[in-house]
């Protein structure tokens, strides 16, 4: 009996240490878990502090570029890509700050990043380029919104500049959106940049015809011309002796707005006045022999 009453008192010994070292592992591990949580915690709370101090710093950082860059007059699509950069690049560097607080390798995450960007870049090749030509016509300015401008067979009025693409739109209000890449990289003819142009129309006379009275009449369709600058060298000047013709050209200074309004009446105004005074303008003849056998 007593030997009963001395194996069960062992047992229950045997049970409560073990239930003893039970509740000791698990005090441990709660204390470890609530020291990592409170660790975690109060990483996460200055994770949210940098969050908050780097967005005020940033905002700060693209107003002050935002007013360097209005205060040199460069073009609003400039501001608005320079702004978007430094955004992207701004909240990249927060959130490296705060994987690194709380715990996550910035090392992987940064080359990972790149390898991204590697990629992209391989395979927005095309894309990138047109971006780039976007960032230096935008800084270099060739062209502007409004100016009138000729490459590679296509011609229109600046709509709108972006990033990616430039609108045309055509004297017969058709849209071309033309890749920023093509025009940085093309010869590049703006019509309007200056202020006045000179029109050059050139009209054939016969041979055997007068060329001081063709010249007199030329110049007084000149005097008449409403679209003529009066204080520039308008002329009119024998400029070829072609084949069948006396080449003359007439030489006007207009308004750029003017050009094409001083072309066309320059080329009504000399055909009506040269037939209206016996000057003969000569044209392509195919004389014909017929042979009968």
């Amino acid at each position: 009996m007593f030997w009963q009453m001395a194996t069960a008192v062992e047992e229950i010994e045997s049970n409560v240490e073990e239930l003893n070292n039970k509740v000791s592992k698990l005090t441990e591990i709660t204390d470890e878990l609530l020291s990592k949580v409170i660790d975690f915690g109060f990483d996460l709370l200055i994770a949210i502090v940098i969050f908050i101090i780097g967005r005020i710093a940033l905002k700060l950082i693209r107003k002050l570029f935002k007013n360097i860059l209005n205060k040199s007059s460069v073009d609003i699509g400039v501001v608005k890509f320079v702004d978007s950069i430094i955004k992207v690049i701004g909240y990249l560097i927060i959130l490296i700050i705060i994987c690194g607080q709380i715990g996550i390798q910035t090392t992987s995450f940064i080359t990972l990043l790149g390898t991204a960007g590697l990629s992209i870049g391989l395979a927005l090749e095309g894309c990138l380029s047109n971006f780039a030509g976007g960032v230096l016509i935008l800084v270099t300015k060739p062209f502007v919104v409004g100016d009138y401008i000729m490459v590679n067979d296509v011609e229109g009025t600046v709509e709108k500049i972006d990033i990616i693409y430039t609108t045309l739109d055509t004297i017969d209000n058709q849209c071309i959106k033309i890749p920023n890449g093509t025009l940085s990289n093309s010869v590049l003819t703006n019509v309007t940049h200056q202020t006045k142009r000179r029109v050059d129309v050139e009209v054939g006379i016969h041979y055997d015809d007068d060329i001081k009275k063709a010249k007199d009449i030329a110049g007084k369709v000149l005097e008449k011309c409403e679209y003529a600058l009066p204080n520039e060298e308008n002329m009119v000047v024998v400029k070829q002796l072609a084949e069948s013709s006396i080449i003359l050209e007439v030489r006007m200074w207009t308004l750029t707005e003017n050009y094409s309004n001083g072309k066309f009446y320059l080329n009504e105004a000399l055909k009506n006045e040269f037939t209206a005074n016996g000057i003969r303008i000569p044209y392509n003849q195919l004389d014909v022999n017929i042979h009968q056998s």
